[in-house]
């Protein structure tokens, strides 16, 4: 199963290795380098996309610390525009630090804590679907 997924990792190291286990395991990655790209790029996914019952992305990860806007901003304007959206959480902060600022998304996102195995990072976006 090949899913479509967007990336927000300001680190280009990290978004290299996700980039590639993600298509080592023959998914389709784009990859944005901060939340405004992010947002940028969905926008325009979403306007691209013909299919009102699918989402443009099959799954977003989001890193929680990015530059211009953070993860739970982009997470809110993503779900926003597209409720169904799935969206994983990456944070290095164990989920209850977290857990203030992502109360209203609570049941929307799925949070992963860092440090994780990329084999656990594909099996997690692989479960979502």
């Amino acid at each position: 199963m090949s899913l479509n997924i967007l990336v927000a990792e300001d680190n280009a190291f990290t978004a290299s290795q996700y980039t590639k286990i993600l298509e080592k395991n023959g998914h389709k990655v784009q990859v944005a380098k901060d939340g405004v790209e992010c947002i940028e790029t969905y926008e325009k996914a979403l306007s691209e996309f013909d299919s009102l019952d699918k989402n443009p992305f099959d799954v977003v990860l989001l890193d929680n610390n990015m530059p211009k806007k953070s993860g739970v901003e982009v997470a809110k304007e993503i779900l926003d525009k597209n409720p169904e959206q799935k969206i994983i959480f990456v944070t290095s902060y164990q989920k209850w630090a977290v857990e203030d600022e992502t109360d209203d998304l609570f049941d929307k996102i799925v949070l992963l804590e860092k440090p994780f195995t990329l084999n656990q990072l594909s099996r997690k976006i692989e479960s979502l679907v």
